[in-house]
């Protein structure tokens, strides 16, 4: 082999390799990530909780992740769009928001978990029965072992109490799913959905299943229906945070800036994509001579929302607060 072809070989060889690189890196910054914490009503951390990203569009993209012990977790490779996010634990409750991924951008997200506030009804209702209490979190415990045999068996024996638990139903159905027996899932799934029509959980727990059965047709109407009632539930909690944001304002007007703050802070707990919010928020700091942390609020909302309505006036206050 001549020296000139050993050179060309070896030269093609290098453009394949960062070519290659290249494409791997424009995947990667196309790609969000989303990342945050678990607290309880003491804001002390929240190990082991199980946090849920499901995306609201026409892809079937979900992922499954756990807090660490400082209540932390992190999911990158995730496709730019709106998600839905729940973090839960079965001895505290669950945290449903709705979360936007930017194209190579990072997402922070924080939860508040507390006893009663939202989370399974039936568990609330049978706090003092530590039968059926004990049941329900040695199966969830069982099954994220992957002993899903025996996860089934305590579910079904907390509905021997509960028998309208939908919690128990739908880990009923994903046991069965994992275990390739689909006819059992899909009757467990179904029974959720009997007892309460709008658990958009056990529709994807429908779309997952007949996804690995070939059953195209019927996961996308299983998807789609979950998509509607997630968007639905989510766009009656951004109402509620942009009235919120309303109050705020009218609490500034008056002056009375802490329960302006609160407001908003309660907005964005309800709502991380109102990004007016983080304006709203750096006016109050600002008025209460929180400077650091009013600069903060005008970068985020700049940030998320460049040429928003109050941009231009967001950047002159934050000129002035920068030393």
């Amino acid at each position: 082999v001549s020296p000139f072809t050993v050179a060309l070989r070896y030269t093609l060889l290098i453009f394949g390799v960062i070519s290659a690189v290249l494409e791997v890196r424009a995947h990667a910054q196309g790609n969000g990530t989303v990342r945050g914490v678990v607290a309880n009503g003491a804001s002390q951390p929240v190990g082991g909780a199980l946090v849920t990203l499901t995306a609201l569009g026409p892809t079937n993209e979900r992922h499954e992740i756990e807090t660490d012990e400082l209540g932390e977790f992190e999911q990158a490779g995730l496709s730019p769009g709106h998600y839905s996010i729940a973090a839960d634990r079965d001895d505290l409750g669950d945290q449903i928001l709705r979360v936007l991924v930017h194209p190579g951008g990072t997402t922070d997200v924080r939860f508040l978990l507390e006893r009663g506030r939202t989370a399974a009804p039936w568990l609330r209702s049978l706090q003092d029965n530590r039968f059926a209490t004990a049941a329900f979190a040695e199966g969830v415990r069982a099954n994220r072992a992957g002993d899903f045999e025996t996860g089934i068996a305590q579910f079904q024996a907390a509905l021997q109490v509960a028998p309208t638990c939908l919690e128990c139903h739908f880990n009923i159905g994903v046991s069965y799913s994992r275990l390739n027996r689909f006819e059992e899932a899909e009757a467990a799934y179904r029974t959720a959905i009997r007892i309460r029509a709008d658990y958009a959980t056990a529709y994807y727990g429908l779309a997952d299943i007949f996804s690995k059965q070939g059953r195209t047709r019927e996961a996308t109407a299983a998807r789609s229906e979950a998509n509607r009632i997630t968007i639905q539930s989510l766009a009656a909690t951004r109402a509620r945070g942009q009235d919120m944001i309303r109050r705020a304002r009218a609490f500034l007007t008056s002056g009375n800036v802490d329960d302006a703050v609160r407001q908003l802070e309660a907005a964005l707990a309800t709502d991380q994509t109102l990004f007016e919010a983080y304006y709203w928020l750096g006016r109050s700091q600002e008025a209460n001579g929180v400077l650091n942390a009013a600069s903060r609020s005008y970068s985020l909302y700049l940030e998320t929302t460049p040429a928003g309505e109050h941009s231009d006036d967001a950047r002159r206050r934050r000129a002035v607060l920068e030393p």
